[in-house]
């Protein structure tokens, strides 16, 4: 019982954790990005890097942050090939945004056979203990028996939970992960068209120039 006591411990924990976790990361990604958009269709660059150095936990500030930090690159190559690094940082936050989920699913699978083993290892204690007094009977081992199956119960209902969330989670984590991409998508798509402007601007200065 007391490894199905502290799995079930950790169960409840991670489930408060990503529920707190979720919910708040939830609406944040909604104001966050309609002040994003609102800021990048001002043409405001410097404001929309200090709303992402304001909010440095959410996944979109630090996307945004990455684009920012390849588009003010020396290197031209870097610059050209923002988009990429943008995908590749999104990938890396999604694989985050599971974070203590394996918790769940190892319980859920395992518990069960926890609580089989304690009942085993409860049977063979009663079968120990009738052997020793010489008494038979199933009246002797009853009592035994019934406490070792607390066991198996136990392991059930450990596991039914930690299934449950787990799926719950899992749900709301794909959930999270397309809010991510479609509105890194949109404020990236925004920003190309201004960095294109920028870049246009800064070619026909260069032609008037010369």
């Amino acid at each position: 019982m007391y490894p199905l006591v502290i799995c079930s411990l950790l169960v409840w924990a991670v489930i408060f954790e990503r529920l707190w976790n979720y919910r708040r990361l939830g609406q944040s990604l909604k104001s966050f990005h309609l002040e994003a958009m609102h800021t990048l269709l001002n043409n405001d660059l410097d404001a929309v890097r200090g709303l992402c150095h304001r909010n440095p936990g959410l996944p979109t500030a630090r996307l945004l942050m990455v684009a920012f930090e390849r588009l003010s690159s020396r290197d031209v190559r870097l610059r050209a090939h923002w988009l990429e690094a943008l995908d590749r940082k999104r990938q890396l936050l999604n694989w985050e945004l599971r974070q203590n989920l394996w918790i769940l699913g190892t319980i859920g699978s395992s518990a069960p056979f926890i609580g089989l083993f304690g009942t085993v290892v409860g049977i063979l204690d009663s079968f120990q203990e009738m052997a020793k007094s010489g008494l038979g009977g199933f009246a002797v081992v009853a009592a035994g028996i019934s406490q070792a199956l607390v066991a198996t119960a136990a392991g059930i209902i450990v596991a039914v939970v930690a299934v449950m969330a787990f799926n719950a989670f899992q749900t709301r984590w794909s959930d999270l992960v397309l809010t991510i991409r479609l509105q890194i998508e949109e404020l990236s798509e925004i920003l190309a068209l201004e960095v294109l402007a920028a870049e246009s601007n800064a070619s026909k200065d260069t032609k008037n120039g010369s």
